[in-house]
């Protein structure tokens, strides 16, 4: 661990982590709570999403346009989000007055208000988001395979269900927020211009009274078996979303699949990009990407095309992923590699990425990657681990869904 990070676990279980970047002018914050769409009522999925954003309607004495005003005279750059496993907590702003915004998102995070007649409001604009997803095909399509591709609860949807949502009621709210906004497996990662030591006081004094026990997460069971399917959309256009599974964080294969969808979709020069878009014409977009966690990881590609090419595009996009093996040349191979080192680099320049990052590495690993590490990790790829993860890749069926007017089959 370096010396610039330390990390200790205050006496209710919350842990802290503190990185000095002695370099910035700012600081970030993210802090995580176990609180995530995985432990929604049946009923309800969707719930903890209102409770994340009801958390900013009234907290520690201070009314919602108190908060977002007192948020605003700092200079924060301050967002809460909730996803399926946990809600998060983030803001930027200058160092010397990130207390100050610590001390708001404690409030929020540990005795938020949650004001009653701000509930339909929320739900409103939850209901047009998820209207906004469906009226974009693009991104329907993603959510279509997401929600038959996972296992359980695992295929929640990342935007709720809109009539769980109508549903909720704040009992429900209330209820959500005391089982699952507690200190236990919570996370604060702080990085900036700040004493690691004089930070660490500060936090015991402003959560150190937080009680509560977090709950038992779910492990993942075995996946549905993987087909091809097809949602009917009154379109002149076809969209081809297409999964296989890939390396969890941890897994040996977990850089060498970066490296990969770097050759299958590193912009201009990636092979989906040349082969199905340049070279034949067939599609307006076309990319893949690698997604991973502590249970799983994903390997996903998305394909817009017309319905007469259609069929053309899903059969040369296969015929990639299945034939790339022992195709890859030095020269992609590097020039995935720079341009994955490039843009980690650029991102752990900003605090905020620093402070995410250590936060989700300590959620899902309980350790942090130092950028060392990675750079060093994503230098090991050579060719044949490539070619192997390929050929792996090459193996499984995939999990294919269409939106459009004509179903499509693998051949």
């Amino acid at each position: 661990m370096p010396e610039t990070i330390k990390i200790t676990t205050l006496s209710n279980g919350l842990t802290v982590i503190v990185e000095e970047a002695r370099w910035a002018e700012s600081a970030s914050y993210a802090l995580i709570v176990p609180s995530g769409l995985l432990f929604d009522p049946e009923q309800n999925i969707g719930a903890s999403m209102i409770v994340a954003e009801l958390t900013s309607r009234g907290a520690g004495g201070l009314s919602a346009q108190e908060l977002s005003n007192a948020l605003d005279s700092l200079g924060a750059r301050h967002t809460v989000g909730c996803g399926l496993f946990y809600t998060t907590y983030r803001g930027s702003l200058l160092g010397d007055r990130l207390e100050d915004a610590l001390a708001i998102t404690a409030s929020m995070a540990t005795e938020a208000d949650l004001p009653g007649p701000e509930i339909d409001g929320i739900k409103a604009l939850l209901e047009q988001e998820i209207n906004s997803m469906y009226d974009t095909p693009s991104r329907r399509v993603m959510h279509e395979l997401s929600i038959r591709y996972y296992p359980g609860v695992f295929a929640r949807p990342s935007l709720g269900d809109k009539e769980g949502i109508r549903q909720t009621s704040i009992d429900t709210i209330r209820k959500i927020y005391r089982n699952f906004y507690v200190p236990e497996k919570s996370i604060l990662s702080i990085s900036g211009k700040v004493s690691a030591d004089s930070i660490i006081k500060k936090v015991e004094a402003l959560f150190g009274g937080w009680k509560g026990s977090a709950p038992n997460y779910p492990i993942p069971g075995e996946f549905p078996p993987r087909d091809v399917f097809h949602v009917s959309y009154d379109s002149t256009q076809l969209q081809i979303a297409v999964a296989f599974p890939s390396a969890a964080l941890e897994d040996e294969d977990y850089y060498s699949a970066r490296v990969l969808n770097g050759v299958l979709s590193g912009g201009m020069f990636g092979r989906l990009f040349v082969e199905v878009r340049e070279k034949r014409g067939l599609c307006y977009s076309v990319n893949s990407s690698c997604s991973a966690n502590g249970y799983y990881g994903v390997h996903t590609a998305y394909a817009g095309t017309t319905t007469e090419r259609a069929q053309e595009t899903l059969d040369v996009m296969m015929e990639i992923f299945k034939t790339i093996s022992g195709t890859i040349t030095e020269e992609e191979l590097e020039r995935s590699k720079a341009n994955i080192k490039a843009s980690l680099v650029m991102s752990e320049e900003s605090t905020q990425s620093r402070a995410i990052s250590n936060a989700t590495d300590w959620w899902w690993i309980s350790r942090i990657r130092t950028l060392e590490e990675i750079k060093a990790k994503i230098e090991e790829v050579d060719l044949k681990m490539t070619d192997n993860y390929a050929q792996k890749l090459a193996a499984t069926e995939p999990m294919v869904v269409t939106l459009g007017e004509k179903e499509l089959k693998l051949k």
